[in-house]
């Protein structure tokens, strides 16, 4: 077969002479219609370099395949094929192939100058980006990997560096659509004959990993997902010192949680990146239409932090007896220091013994945002796991407090609020430390993992007088929703209907979690 093949196919480009650069090279390759104006990128397979169109008085950009790549008679002919089915991708969010061609030792091709950079670039200047801005940035991205899977091509190295933020619009284009297959020898192996991996160990699915010769889009939704990943939170979801040992984590290590990393990060877009993570194919989204139909879903409930919030009344029974919680930390460590939590005080700024005047942060150790007040007028908003610093004059006087903000609407939970605790010292800053016990009563965040086949309602402490229903629906897939806060008993639990009758029949109950909850957040993770 390898012998047809050759009698079909061109001869492998010829050496190079001794001693010449790749821009020489290339200009003699490109013949005198194209200038070579000079080296604009390199990356891990190829340099790309601009170029101007003499004809048409246009610029170019050139990516030149590493000289060093053993191109054989058979590379070169898929290399020829694969091309021509990348030119029937006509997407305005896919950079186009103009021409391909080999010549001087150089295999190359040439697209439309992008006046811009990568988002890996963006990432790296920028830092993460902001919810919507990583949807906008994801929406042309998927249109384009939709319209490819639908014309069975398969991207293979979705990755920051491949996406490209143009400087006039901010529009994202994909490039180098299919150039991991070119690169790929045909063979069993995961690597190109010079040890060029077909893919990014960062992203790769791992079906790709494992060298799985058929992929489809559902790996490309994978690496979708990973990168998703990293625009938000501002590293990948895996990483590690060795290519291996990253493989490893996407075979083996379960699938981390973008809003574990950034609580500023809403649960509906961690659950998109989760499901786009799923170790199988047939766990994810199965087209990129579906993905930006959830973004796009997630994006329109708002801030809340649940999808399909229902309104149901609350409900305490009579019934049931309350036993106190175990004895919790008081107090709690931050930076290694100890802070009392939930001191109902009033802060009188600037008084001797209590603070004093000048610069004091607010930090708020909880999972949902809080609202500080001064004097019951709102000042400002505190993230979770987030500081505020307040700068105080000399002689400022006024009370001081701070009120979670709920999720959903409705609300959801208990309305928490109490003044603000005294500041301490905490490396050198002081600092008034929000946590999850307030004037003696601990408070516990149950944050709901879904994996049943159906919707949940869901009712915390039941059948004791605290009891509280969930004015909530927790959709199927949904990971670590945010339900409130609550208070924390001993005997505290959390129970999960099907939304087909809520309240009512069968049910799932989580009790015995109260010594799992953490001091200072208050969290706990239940899953049904």
């Amino acid at each position: 077969m390898i012998s047809n093949e050759r009698a079909a196919a061109s001869p492998p480009p010829p050496p190079p002479r001794a001693g010449e650069h790749v821009p020489d090279r290339l200009a003699r390759a490109l013949g005198p219609k194209y200038q070579v104006k000079g080296l604009v990128g390199r990356g891990g397979f190829a340099e790309v370099y601009e170029l101007w169109d003499t004809d048409l008085d246009r610029r170019l950009a050139c990516k030149v395949l590493h000289p060093e790549v053993a191109w054989t008679p058979g590379m070169l002919a898929r290399f020829r094929q694969e091309a021509k089915a990348l030119a029937r991708l006509q997407h305005p969010a896919i950079l186009p192939i103009h021409f391909t061609g080999d010549g001087e030792g150089l295999v190359y091709y040439v697209m439309p100058f992008v006046e811009g950079e990568s988002l890996a670039d963006a990432l790296r200047r920028r830092g993460p980006l902001t919810p919507d801005d990583a949807v906008r940035v994801a929406e042309p991205v998927l249109q384009a990997l939709a319209h490819a899977h639908a014309q069975g091509l398969v991207h293979r190295d979705i990755k920051p560096d491949n996406v490209m933020l143009e400087a006039k619009t901010g529009r994202a284009l994909l490039v180098d659509f299919g150039i991991a297959k070119l690169l790929d020898p045909g063979t069993g192996d995961s690597k190109t004959a010079t040890g060029f991996t077909v893919g990014t160990v960062q992203y790769m699915s791992p079906e790709q990993a494992l060298g799985q010769r058929d992929l489809d889009g559902r790996s490309d939704l994978y690496a979708f997902g990973a990168m998703l990943f990293q625009m938000v939170t501002g590293t990948p979801p895996y990483d590690g010192k060795s290519s291996a040992e990253i493989v490893g984590k996407h075979l083996a290590d379960p699938v981390p949680v973008a809003s574990d990393v950034n609580a500023r990060i809403p649960r509906w877009l961690s659950d998109v990146i989760v499901k786009c993570l799923a170790k199988k194919p047939e766990d994810r989204y199965q087209t990129g239409d579906e993905v930006l139909a959830a973004l796009r879903a997630g994006r329109a409930s708002g801030p809340t932090q649940l999808v399909g919030a229902a309104s149901v009344e609350r409900q305490v029974r009579r019934s049931g007896e309350l036993r106190p919680a175990p004895s919790r930390l008081g107090w709690w460590l931050l930076g290694g220091v100890a802070l009392a939590l939930g001191v109902w005080a009033v802060w009188y700024l600037g008084r001797t013994g209590v603070i004093g005047s000048g610069v004091v942060w607010v930090h708020n150790g909880l999972v949902e945002p809080v609202e500080i007040l001064r004097d019951g007028s709102p000042l400002d908003t505190v993230a979770p796991e987030a500081s505020l610093r307040l700068t105080l004059a000399r002689g400022t006087r006024g009370e001081f407090r701070w009120r979670l903000i709920r999720p959903g609407s409705p609300p959801i939970g208990e309305p928490l609020e109490g003044a603000l605790p005294p500041a301490r010292r905490v490396r050198g800053r002081r600092v008034a430390a929000i946590g999850a016990e307030l004037d003696g009563q601990s408070y516990f965040a149950p944050l709901i993992t879904n994996t049943t086949p159906s919707d949940i309602t869901l009712e915390v402490n039941p059948g004791t007088g605290a009891a509280r229903r969930c004015n909530c629906v927790v959709p199927k897939g949904a990971v670590r929703t945010h339900i409130g806060y609550y208070r924390l008993y001993a005997n505290s639990g959390v129970a999960a209907y099907n939304t087909a009758h809520p309240y009512t029949g069968p049910h799932t109950d989580r009790q015995g979690f109260a010594a799992r909850v953490a001091p200072r957040s208050g969290v706990v993770v239940l899953t049904y």
